[in-house]
Formats: structure tokens, C-alpha cells, sequence
């Protein structure tokens, strides 16, 4: 079983704009109130690491398990007994673009995680969204 919440929002942001947003780890700290500092420790593709670190929390590390240039990413972090994967996709939808990013819990602890977490890490996708957006828009 698996807990998880997706947030959509349309945009004229291109595909490049998008995926510039996505991908320099310098914009997630600006894009999400919840992190302090965000690193990726190389190209990106499947397999690169990073680290994120929320505000409150130690650092945590990540991989990334999905890289579709121009299209989607996702990134793991492994918690005990649970995976959290960040979720972000993007299809054209009419004279623009449609970004979707997902957070999803997985694992024997995930409803434990749920609890804890998952309510919070919700009500933030709206926001990361319109902050990934505008920014994307400004470049």
C-alpha cells in the first residue's frame, strides 16, 4: 500500500523553463518554504545523489530514480522502513504547460509517515507549485 497527494496547476511556462526550475537545486529553497538548502552532486540522471535539507530537520539524502529531460523527475529519500518519493511531471496542455508534483509514501511505515508528515508535506505541494511556476516565468 502507499499514501500519496499530487497538485496540478496550468502555466505558459515552457518546457525548458520548467525543467531549469526543476533541476538547479539552488531554486528549491525559494521554490519550497519547507527546505533550508538543497545540493545535487553531479548530472542529473538516474542514480545522482543530493542532499535536501528541510528547515527543523537534518539533512537528508536523495537519488533520483526517474530523469526525463523536459518531462519528469523523481527523487527517493529512504526513510526507516518507508520510502518518500518526490514526484514532478509536466504535459502539454493546451497553449501551455501542465505541472504536476506528488509526494508518495511507500513502505510498511508509510501510514506512520502519513501521519507524521504526510498532511504537511500536502498542504505545501500547492504552493511549491505556483512558486515553481512564477519562477519559471521570470527566466
Amino acid at each position: 500500500m502507499t499514501w500519496s497527494r499530487y497538485h496540478s496547476q496550468l502555466t505558459t511556462a515552457t518546457a525548458p523553463q520548467l525543467w531549469e526550475r526543476w533541476t538547479n537545486a539552488a531554486y528549491w529553497q525559494l521554490d519550497d518554504p519547507g527546505v533550508a538548502w538543497a545540493q545535487i552532486d553531479g548530472p542529473l540522471t538516474v542514480g545522482t545523489t543530493g542532499v535536501v535539507k528541510d528547515h527543523g530537520t537534518p539533512a537528508q539524502k536523495i537519488e533520483f530514480t526517474r530523469v526525463e529531460h523536459e518531462r519528469a523527475m523523481d527523487f527517493v529519500i529512504r526513510l526507516p522502513l518507508a520510502t518518500l518519493t518526490i514526484t514532478h511531471d509536466m504535459e502539454p496542455a493546451g497553449e501551455g504547460m501542465r505541472t504536476t508534483h506528488g509526494v508518495v509514501l511507500d513502505g510498511p511505515l508509510h501510514r506512520l509517515y502519513a501521519a507524521l508528515l504526510g498532511g504537511k508535506l500536502a498542504r505545501q505541494l500547492p504552493v511549491v507549485v505556483r512558486n515553481v511556476t512564477a519562477g519559471a516565468l521570470k527566466r
